[in-house]
């Protein structure tokens, strides 16, 4: 297959071969069927049901040469399966669309589900996004664009990261960055505020990059992340996002089942494999929204 990048040129599938690997061999097929195995089979624990699957195994999309291998990598969240064949309730409450709780085992497994989906893509986002070169994601919204800032959410300890001014207030935790009734800063909406800055929402931390401003970790010059060894957990997962469960955003643990993969179409190797993406989302038994992030 060749695929076409924003500007056209064409893009050999070496390019992505190595992210295109794993986006191939998803793990949630050999997920279910290990799932099964256990739960109604008679072993003690997750690692020797993976150490008696036979290799390879093939399914209706692909063949996995090493199943045990790609499964043994996920052995950690795997393990949960332990709890759930125990009796012991989800972890926190799923609710599906309508708002109704769903049945512990149905709960527990979507949970997992979503904990591998993000380990895996968090792998292969990064192996999709290396070759493309590009700083979509580390830049503010150009002049042309519709959005006055754009926003990248930071756990606490990721703060730190970036040494540039912040706001906490009282104000700043009562709202999100989206709300309708927008925060203002000496008289200023907080995103006419100079440069990026660190603000304390009501859902958390977040770094604000207003128009044509750049994150504080990007080396403008070459393009590169000045900290990307240690860079915010949210970076290291564009621009394909597992939604099994998604939280209610009503600042409890209730988690509502989506069964979805989203798919951000501002960025370049999304474009240029949405086929691809298309598949491993059928395989994971998820339906595929593709959205943009920035207009």
């Amino acid at each position: 297959m060749v695929a076409t990048l924003c500007n056209e040129d064409p893009v050999p599938e070496v390019k992505f071969a190595a992210g295109l690997r794993r986006l191939r061999q998803p793990v949630m097929p050999l997920v279910s069927m290990l799932q099964f195995l256990y739960l109604t089979g008679p072993f003690a624990t997750v690692a020797e049901v993976i150490g008696e699957l036979p290799e390879p195994i093939e399914t209706d999309r692909t063949v996995y040469d090493a199943p045990r291998t790609l499964l043994s990598a996920y052995l950690t969240i795997l393990a949960g399966l332990e709890r759930i064949k125990a009796g012991n309730a989800a972890l926190c409450a799923v609710v599906d669309e309508a708002g109704q709780p769903l049945d512990p085992l149905t709960a527990a497994a979507a949970l997992l589900q979503q904990e591998v989906l993000t380990a895996e893509l968090e792998e292969i986002n990064s192996l999709l996004c290396q070759p493309c070169g590009c700083t979509l994601c580390c830049v503010g919204p150009e002049a042309d664009m519709t959005q006055e800032f754009f926003e990248i959410p930071l756990k606490p300890e990721e703060t730190g990261l970036f040494p540039v001014p912040g706001h906490d207030s009282e104000a700043s935790r009562a709202r999100s960055s989206t709300d309708e009734d927008e925060l203002t800063v000496d008289g200023l909406p907080f995103y006419r505020l100079s440069g990026p800055r660190l603000m304390h929402w009501r859902n958390g931390w977040s770094l604000i990059l207003p128009r044509q401003s750049s994150c504080p970790g990007l080396d403008v010059a070459s393009g590169r992340c000045r900290v990307y060894g240690a860079r915010p957990q949210v970076c290291r997962r564009p621009q394909i996002f597992p939604y099994v469960v998604e939280p209610l955003g009503d600042g409890s643990e209730t988690r509502r089942l989506r069964q979805s993969l989203l798919a951000v179409t501002d960025c370049p190797y999304v474009r240029a494999l949405r086929d691809e993406i298309a598949e491993y989302a059928a395989a994971c038994g998820l339906s595929l929204v593709l959205s943009r992030n920035k207009a």
